[in-house]
């Protein structure tokens, strides 16, 4: 099997020797260039034509992400793996989004660093565990927040009155109709009739799927 060529892109050069040292001493990887910046390693893309980029983000000039996009586009057999100080999940989800194959701190093992450069270059996916946990947490948050939007617009398309929704909170919280009526003013039969529009608006049959249907829509927390 032949060697995995590697191009090392980071700003400061006292890490790009020491990963090219590293490189150079694994079997299996030879380190073919290095880069300062963006746009002098989109220029030695095109000459090298590495197997894996070794790429930072924050860059001078022109940015990882930038950078990764580029090569995605104009270089589609080279797999980036990123290597970097930032574990924000907003930078995670645009590489991932730019179809950057592995995503690692700079504080990882040496060891955990020549791995994936192997495993990226085989087409494998590489994301730090910790990374991927909060991805996939902020995913889930988002999720919730588009549910919950979308029941607040399902709930606004039911038109229920501010009585309605008054009544409706008080059904939640166990009062009778009696203590409904005692509590806004109104007389029992009246606070009835809302209840009877109340199940018809929202299609259900008694006072307990009423309330049911606005607890799991978050309609009252």
């Amino acid at each position: 099997m032949r060697n995995i060529n590697v191009l090392i892109v980071d700003d400061h050069p006292l890490l790009r020797q020491g990963l090219s040292r590293l490189l150079e001493l694994e079997g299996g990887i030879n380190v073919v260039g290095q880069a300062s910046n963006g746009v002098e390693a989109l220029r030695l893309m095109d000459e090298l034509e590495p197997d894996v980029l070794l790429l930072d983000i924050n860059m001078p000039g022109m940015n990882g992400i930038d950078v990764a996009k580029t090569v995605r586009m104009e270089h589609p057999d080279t797999e980036v793996l990123v290597l970097t100080i930032h574990d924000n999940e907003s930078y995670v989800n645009e590489m991932i989004r730019v179809g950057a194959k592995g995503y690692l701190l700079k504080d990882a093992e040496p060891r955990e660093v020549v791995q994936a450069i192997k495993r990226v270059a085989t087409g494998e996916t590489v994301y730090s565990t910790h990374l991927m946990e909060r991805v996939m947490e902020r995913y889930h948050h988002m999720e919730v927040q588009y549910s919950r939007l979308h029941s607040a617009a399902a709930i606004n398309e039911l038109e229920l009155t501010e009585r309605e929704m008054e009544i409706l909170q008080y059904i939640v919280e166990g009062l009778s109709n009696k203590e409904i009526a005692n509590t806004l003013y109104i007389s029992e039969k009246t606070v009835k009739n809302h209840i009877t529009n109340l199940l018809r608006k929202l299609e259900v049959d008694d006072r307990t799927q009423a309330a049911v249907f606005a607890v799991s829509h978050g309609m009252f927390t």
